[in-house]
């Protein structure tokens, strides 16, 4: 998580605990902002806004200083809380990245640590969190919750165990027992690091406190493919990462090469890559076509 107790220089720059450096840094802001409500500077060159200011007993990562870069303008609304950011901005601290051509971070200016609630990126966007990368036309990112949402289109997460895409919008939250919940909306496509690939209009899937899948429901023109290759397609699905099954219901065709085999219902088990094809149970039949090879 973003370093929440990070501080935004608003007053005296005289803070305890500040090196030489640090001051003379945040001195240069106070010269040019002065203390106007809403404070503007254009630069030829990169802007640089240092968010400093940590206490102690926070990861080493939360620990380090969060800064707020770009080309044309930073721009600071003492009375709402909000800083602005314009051309190719950047928000970095650590290994945590926030690109886009424009970044917008909000904070309580009536809180006492001013701590940023919320940062928003559009246009282009791109952030990098350790081994998560994403990207799309805009992204939220919630610092308490460490919750984030990214539109479309082509939206896109990657991590090492699989890469979501989809074209209306990603959203990940983080439960309290750190678990996390994904929903992905418009042609969703998820794609393990083992080659499963599970896709529909939206999918909505739990992982659990180390990052693992636990179940993907997918629903909408699904699509589900196992390692070997094997492809079926339905109205909805259900898989479970631990039992390594999936439950394909509503006009389901399983596919083998040439062979096809239609039905209500079916059961995928992705560790044989074997499928059971049954009826709905209201009348309708099974059929299947076999060609050997």
């Amino acid at each position: 998580m973003w370093a929440r107790h990070n501080r935004i220089f608003l007053g005296s720059t005289s803070r305890p605990g500040l090196g030489s450096s640090i001051r003379q840094k945040v001195m240069i802001l106070r010269t040019s902002f002065r203390s106007h409500t809403v404070l503007r500077q254009s630069l030829a060159g990169m802007a640089l806004l240092a968010l400093l200011s940590v206490p102690a007993g926070v990861s080493a990562q939360e620990s380090q200083p969060l800064t707020i870069e770009a080309d044309d303008s930073l721009e600071w609304n003492q009375t709402d809380g909000i800083y602005t950011a314009t051309g190719n901005a950047i928000a970095i601290q650590g290994e945590r990245k926030i690109a886009g051509n424009k970044l917008v971070a909000t904070y309580d200016p009536d809180s006492e640590g001013r701590d940023i609630d919320e940062i928003t990126a559009t246009g282009a966007v791109t952030f990098v969190d350790t081994d998560i990368e994403a990207q799309g036309s805009k992204l939220i990112y919630t610092m308490k919750s460490d919750d984030y949402q990214v539109d479309g289109p082509d939206a896109r997460v990657a991590g090492p165990r699989g890469t979501i895409t989809a074209d209306t919008r990603i959203i990940l939250d983080t439960r309290a027992d750190k678990t996390q919940e994904m929903k992905a909306r418009g042609d969703a496509l998820y794609r393990d690091a083992d080659g499963r690939v599970f896709a529909g209009d939206s999918l909505d899937a739990i992982f659990d406190d180390t990052g693992s899948l636990v179940t993907i429901d997918a629903k909408g023109d699904v699509r589900v493919v196992t390692e070997g290759g094997r492809e079926a397609t339905s109205d909805a699905a259900i898989y479970n990462a631990v039992t390594e099954q999936a439950v394909l219901t509503g006009n389901v065709v399983v596919i083998d090469g040439e062979s096809r085999m239609k039905g209500g219902r079916a059961e995928v088990d992705f560790k044989t890559g074997n499928s059971r094809m049954l009826s709905s149970g209201s009348g309708g039949r099974v059929s299947g076509v076999l060609v050997s090879n």
